[in-house]
C-alpha cells in the first residue's frame, strides 16, 4: 500500500470524472457519494452494498490486494486480487463462517490490506439478517489485530465506532445516500497505526 491519501483522491476522480470528486485536504479525506438504487439488480439480500460501492472503493484502494469482507452478506468478488467473506450466516454461503468479536480467532495477525465492514446498523436489520446486533467496539479491536500496518479499515455504518487513537487513525469520511426513503450512511475511513 504506497499511495498517499492524495494520490487515493487522484485516482478516484480518474476513475470517476463525472461524479463529485473525493477531497484531499491537510490530511484529510472527505466527500459525498450519491449512489441511487439498482433497478435491474437481480439481487435481492437485504443489505447488500450499495450499486457501485465496491469499485469506488477500489478507486481508492487500488494497491491493496488482500481484502475482507466483514458482515458480507452476498459479495460479487472479483473487486480485488484476493477477497475473503465473513459473516456469521452460513445461508450466505461466506468464505468464513464465524463471529466477528473474536475475527482474530480466523485469521493471523497482519492479514489484510483491506477490511470492508458494512454491519448492521440496528436491532431491526439484525433481525432481517437473522444475526445478533454486534458489539462496534470490540469488532473494531479485533479488525486491527487483523489489518497489516498502515493497512485500512472502511466502515459502513449511521455510527462512527469507538476506536483506539494509538491504533487507528481516522483519516476521512463519505457521505453516502441512495435515493428517496433510504437511510443516510457515512463511511469512515480508518488507517492502522504501525
Amino acid at each position: 500500500m504506497n499511495l498517499s491519501l492524495s494520490e487515493r483522491a487522484d485516482n478516484y476522480a480518474r476513475e470517476f470524472p463525472n461524479y463529485p470528486s473525493v477531497i484531499y485536504q491537510k490530511g484529510w479525506l472527505y466527500g459525498i457519494w450519491m449512489i441511487g438504487n439498482n433497478f435491474r439488480s437481480k439481487k435481492k439480500y437485504y443489505g447488500e452494498y450499495p450499486p457501485s460501492y465496491l469499485k469506488r472503493l477500489k478507486a481508492l484502494f487500488p494497491d491493496c490486494k488482500k481484502v475482507l469482507h466483514l458482515f458480507s452478506g452476498v459479495v460479487e468478488k472479483g473487486t480485488w486480487l484476493e477477497e475473503v467473506t465473513f459473516d456469521i450466516n452460513s445461508n450466505l454461503n461466506p468464505d468464513v463462517v464465524g463471529d466477528a468479536h473474536n475475527l482474530s480467532e480466523y485469521f493471523d495477525p497482519g492479514t489484510f490490506d483491506l477490511v470492508v465492514a458494512d454491519p448492521p446498523y440496528s436491532q431491526e436489520d439484525a433481525f432481517h439478517y437473522g444475526t445478533p446486533m454486534v458489539n462496534r467496539n470490540k469488532v473494531v479491536r479485533e479488525v486491527v489485530k487483523v489489518l497489516k500496518p498502515r493497512g485500512f479499515l472502511c466502515w459502513l455504518d449511521q455510527v462512527l465506532p469507538m476506536y483506539r487513537k494509538r491504533e487507528l487513525v481516522l483519516v476521512g469520511t463519505i457521505g453516502i445516500v441512495r435515493s428517496t426513503n433510504h437511510r443516510f450512511r457515512v463511511l469512515s475511513i480508518f488507517q492502522k497505526s504501525n
